[in-house]
């Protein structure tokens, strides 16, 4: 066939939308309406259905994710309560947004990775925990979240631009009680070397030193493909955009993100700390242009093109196994998804039966499929 690909080899990229058809925010206790489409790229139909979340559906899901919270700082639940918690919330995720229609659309395909576009009206809910018949998406295939907004963001950077060095800011342990940290940083050290058609390039702004002035003079002055960060942070239900990243000097919050003078906005934003991936329901991913719905959303918002972070509170030993199979993965692979894959997939086998969260709670937002593309694949 032209391109010269065998098909079982073929890329097969999912496109899962769910988005919000109506302009205005939901209002409390109203039944939700979405319109689901599932796209293969490349092919030139997208299917749909309508769907819509009663509140009896909507109470569960809140309260689902609202236990594994207590769970993850030890204030409920057993670890053999909270795995089949994470499994009754995982296939009800797919029962109500999915159900038989797009069962049968997903079994006709096995895809190479799937991008599950999610309102920004729904960042609450966990979607990596979603599971079909064949269990959980999220540890079967490369595995990213994309945001359908109403609002205006900011352009990125040009790729077409840059030269051979990839250079990495790590902020580390600001607080100095998470011990793990430091075993992040030195996997982020150990990865500075020639790699042929480019290097790693590794500053690191630790323990007292890292505070939000220096931070705010690194970003302007320099030039940062990777932003790093582990340590602290919070998400606040009733004031996203105070959600912060804590540094040593107090913490830095969601809104000021927005604000900082960024010399260029990084590709990839790591931050790895408790609930650095959540936003709340029915708000937009930025409002009122200065306003945001927890740190992912003011990250993406200034144009970073893949962020990661946590759903629940991450234990710091699961957080420093994830991290560290992430990044020797990733300059390994040169592919987000296959290494953010890896490392969930690593951490379930080293702590999922004592309940730990860390490989449901990771979040990968961006393109997941990376340059594994049906284009690149079929070109002569």
């Amino acid at each position: 066939m032209l391109g010269g690909y065998s098909r079982e080899k073929l890329p097969r990229v999912i496109h899962i939308s769910i988005a919000r058809y109506r302009e205005d925010l939901p209002k409390s206790g109203e039944e939700l309406a979405f319109l689901v489409s599932i796209h293969e790229e490349g092919t030139g139909i997208t299917w749909q259905q309508n769907v819509s979340v009663d509140r009896q559906a909507e109470q569960f899901f809140l309260e689902a994710s609202h236990n594994l919270h207590l769970w993850s700082i030890n204030r409920a639940l057993t670890a053999q309560k909270a795995n089949r918690l994470v499994e009754d919330l995982g296939k009800r995720l797919y029962e109500v947004f999915m159900g038989s229609a797009g069962e049968g659309i997903l079994r006709a395909i096995k895809p190479t990775a799937v991008l599950i576009d999610v309102d920004e009206t729904i960042l609450n809910l966990p979607w990596e925990a979603i599971a079909g018949p064949d269990g959980h998406i999220s540890q079967h295939t490369p595995f990213g979240r994309l945001v359908t907004t109403r609002t205006g963001l900011r352009m990125g950077r040009d790729p077409l631009e840059e030269d051979t060095v990839v250079r990495i800011l790590a902020v580390a342990n600001p607080t100095l009680d998470l011990a793990a940290t430091e075993a992040e940083i030195t996997t982020l050290r150990d990865l500075e070397e020639d790699r042929g058609p480019y290097r790693i390039c590794v500053e690191v702004l630790s323990h007292e030193e890292a505070t939000r002035k220096r931070f705010a003079e690194l970003i302007e002055q320099g030039d940062f493909d990777i932003l790093h960060f582990a340590g602290h942070a919070y998400l606040n239900p009733g004031d996203p955009g105070s959600s912060a990243l804590r540094f040593a000097d107090g913490d830095l919050a969601a809104d000021e993100v927005l604000k900082l003078k960024w010399k260029a906005t990084p590709y990839f934003v790591f931050n790895s700390a408790c609930e650095s991936g959540r936003g709340v329901s029915g708000a937009r991913l930025v409002s009122e242009g200065s306003h945001s719905n927890g740190l992912a959303a003011a990250f993406l918002a200034i144009g970073v093109y893949g962020y990661a972070g946590y759903f629940w509170p991450v234990t710091d030993v699961g957080a420093g196994m994830f991290t560290g199979t992430f990044y020797r993965s990733l300059f390994q692979r040169e592919n987000f998804g296959l290494a953010f894959l890896e490392a969930r997939n690593f951490v379930l086998r080293e702590l999922g039966e004592v309940g730990d969260l860390t490989a449901y709670s990771a979040i990968l937002f961006g393109d997941a499929a990376s340059k594994h593309r049906r284009d690149l694949a079929t070109a002569v």
